[in-house]
């Protein structure tokens, strides 16, 4: 059983409810393992994790949910900074801390999307293909590798399988969408369109389209030009821009920067009043203690130690 009053859980959430949804599918996992131990896992390659899972890559207006259990790959809600009025409105994105520099990705519009998409081709939230060919061709070769695999599943697991994804598509009516690889790329180009700024991450700042405003060419340039290591750089410009330029700021050091400007970006954000987003700046891999070291895993930007939460 997942302890939803959990202090990590609320750590993570934050400001939001846990969406019906995400509760439903807590739930449908749980009968499921019933039947498989490895739950969801098994079922469909995603683990719940509603406590503050994090890696250092993490954007702190995003709230974890799952992960697929391997190279850290997770997946949230991406909130913009709690502007979104509730998760189910929320679009979803893949953290994949092992992809160097292009390590987040928005992969579906809202939660329903993300799990019609998870149940055919997860394959497209944590890789990158240079067309939709070349995805094809990897699917095939994934598949017959599968065939000759002697360690696939069991048909009993296979009518398992089938039958949890069955459940999946009635209990959320979730909508069919025929060409996913086409899906992802046209839900990333509408938010780069709509975006106030474009950021490193390619996540971006966005705003209701009604009240989009242009940035100066200043501050535009501003943006490119600070280095996410330098505290000075970071402390200066979030002190003399707009805040959907600081904002911008923020995503970058959040996708890249160790210790000293992420305790500038956590002391920006508070006293902007996003509270939420500041405590999970602090938020270490586990979500059990704040930071107060820095050090690489296998190139992974992981802290540990000592930002306040």
């Amino acid at each position: 059983m997942h302890d939803l009053s959990s202090e990590s859980v609320r750590l993570n959430f934050g400001k939001y409810e846990i969406p019906a949804d995400l509760q439903l599918l807590l739930s449908i996992e749980e009968e499921f393992r019933a039947v498989h131990p490895q739950g969801l896992d098994f079922g469909m390659g995603l683990i719940p994790e509603l406590g503050s899972f994090r890696y250092l890559c993490t954007p702190s207006d995003v709230i974890v949910f799952g992960s697929n259990g391997c190279d850290g790959i997770h997946y949230g809600y991406l909130t913009d900074f709690g502007e979104v009025e509730s998760l189910d409105q929320a679009p979803i994105v893949c953290i994949s801390p092992m992809d160097f520099g292009e390590t987040n990705k928005l992969i579906a519009g809202s939660f329903r999307d993300f799990l019609s998409i998870a149940l055919t081709d997860s394959a497209l939230f944590y890789n990158r293909f240079e067309s939709e060919d070349a995805y094809r061709t990897q699917v095939k070769i994934w598949e017959e590798e599968a065939l000759a695999s002697p360690y696939g599943c069991t048909p009993e697991e296979e009518k398992l399988r089938k039958e949890l994804h069955e459940r999946l598509r009635k209990d959320f009516d979730l909508p069919v969408i025929e060409n996913p690889y086409a899906y992802i790329k046209e839900i990333q180009a509408e938010r780069a369109a709509s975006a106030v700024v474009l950021t490193q991450d390619t996540l971006h700042i966005v705003t209701n389209p009604l009240e989009k405003a242009e940035l100066a060419e200043e501050e535009l340039r501003l943006i490119q030009q600070v280095d996410p290591e330098s505290e000075e750089e970071v402390r200066t410009s979030l002190d003399q821009c707009s805040l959907p330029a600081a904002l911008a700021i923020i995503r970058n050091v959040e996708l890249s920067a160790m210790y000293e400007t992420r305790v500038v970006a956590q002391q920006y954000l508070r006293s902007r009043g996003y509270e939420d987003e500041a405590r999970r700046v602090g938020v270490t891999i586990q979500g059990q203690e704040p930071i107060k070291s820095t050090y690489t895993i296998l190139g992974t930007m992981t802290v540990r130690g000592n930002i306040d939460a």
